[in-house]
């Protein structure tokens, strides 16, 4: 193993000594990550601010004087008054022209004999207050929500008027006084949420790193004629292809780490940014160290299988063009059957387990949620890293062959 011991510094100090090898690798996954999630907050946070500060204008149609004084000294709304006698049919289509337009953002009718309607013993049918509104504008769909705790307050006023008490009015209650309405597993919960996007993410970061180094190391060597006197060294072949690998593999592992860090730390500053932290306190999980130990040994089984991938197709290709070319459809593959468990419902067959890519998207989640058993575990581990140990058996196949690695 002196050979590979060799190759493997070999290929660390090519990258690890190249200034721009480490700002590609380290410092540009950071900027761009910084740059993207910085920009997406501040549009965001740019938005809820506008809407929070804009006051939205309302039009009321035969308002009740109960309801006006309700909403006399509320500054929400800059609302205006109409009545329906003044008001004809081509009026009415043009205010809902006006919101279709973003002009205005809500307009609310109440019957023309709305109070005569409430008190009317004999009425069979409840009088309807009709709201009209944009969802697709922003103002208009703010304005709605807010406008409707008003009505509803107005509402209680009338049955508490009309009844001398609202729990006259209340047959029964849903759910008014029940602390223990949600009865779940918190981790399990929570769990489920990251089972659904951890898979894509680790997939996603490990191969898109791994991309560019396995090209450069395998094709791009091909390429620029530097393969031939690797190949005509003393070093087993067999060697050069596991140095390769296991530094491929640690230097993406290295590389989407930065990624991750970057990601979780501006995250964390854009969730404080735009008020979260209520929720991500309430957000609390806990991991056995059984399960920690589960999720290194997929992780470092999915590095050795997407390393694996990479390595063989680089091998295959005749240059760094080629390379790209075939490798980005092997990517977007990955992406979606790594994707396709987010999207699933119910549980998963114990044959799921054992597909590669998919068997570790599924394994996943059932770790994070604490549901996994040994067995299934133990299917992904056989799938994932079987399926790696063979690619790597036709990688070493291939780079024995002069034909392939001559391009002849």
């Amino acid at each position: 193993m002196k050979g590979f011991r060799a190759m493997l510094g070999k290929e660390l100090d090519r990258v690890l000594k190249d200034k721009k090898m480490i700002f590609s690798m380290f410092i540009l996954p950071v900027i761009i990550v910084v740059g993207i999630l910085g920009v997406m907050v501040a549009v965001i946070s740019g938005i809820e601010e506008d809407v929070n500060e804009n006051i939205p204008s309302v039009y009321i149609v035969d308002a009740p004087e109960e309801f006006k004084a309700l909403m006399k000294d509320v500054e929400l709304f800059e609302i205006e008054y109409f009545d329906s006698k003044d008001l004809g049919s081509s009026t009415m289509d043009e205010y809902k022209q006006q919101i279709k337009d973003g002009d205005l953002d809500l307009l609310v009718e109440y019957p023309a004999d709305f109070k005569s309607q409430i008190y009317n013993e004999e009425e069979v049918q409840l009088p309807q207050v009709k709201t009209y509104y944009n969802p697709s504008e922003d103002y208009s769909s703010v304005a709605r929500g807010n406008f409707l705790a008003y009505i509803e307050q107005y509402r209680m006023y009338l049955l508490a008027e009309k009844f001398g008490s609202v729990e006259y009015a209340t047959i029964f209650t849903v759910d008014t006084d029940n602390p223990e309405l949600e009865i779940q597993d918190d981790n399990k919960a929570f769990g489920k949420i990251l089972g659904m996007m951890v898979p894509y993410f680790i997939t996603m970061l490990i191969f898109a790193s791994a991309m560019g180094l396995g090209v450069d190391s395998i094709a791009g060597e091909k390429e620029r004629g530097t393969i031939a006197s690797l190949l005509l060294s003393p070093v087993n072949r067999v060697e050069i292809v596991l140095a390769k690998i296991v530094s491929l593999g640690i230097l993406s592992v290295l590389s989407a780490l930065v990624y991750i860090l970057a990601l979780v730390g501006v995250g964390a500053l854009g969730i404080n940014v735009l008020g979260g932290e209520e929720l991500m306190g309430e957000m609390n999980i806990s991991f056995s160290a059984v399960q920690i130990i589960e999720l290194i040994l997929l992780i470092v089984g999915l590095v050795i299988l997407y390393v694996s991938i990479i390595s063989l197709v680089a091998v295959i290709a005749k240059d760094t063009k080629q390379a790209s070319t075939y490798i980005s459809p092997v990517y977007m593959l990955v992406l979606i059957v790594g994707m396709v468990n987010m999207y699933k419902i119910g549980d998963p067959q114990m044959v799921e387990y054992v597909i590669p890519v998919y068997g570790a998207s599924v394994a996943f989640r059932g770790i994070l949620m604490g549901s996994a058993t040994l067995p299934q575990f133990m299917l992904t581990i056989l799938g994932t890293y079987g399926m790696g140990a063979i690619i790597i058996w036709l990688t070493t196949k291939a780079f024995k062959s002069e034909k392939i690695m001559f391009n002849a």
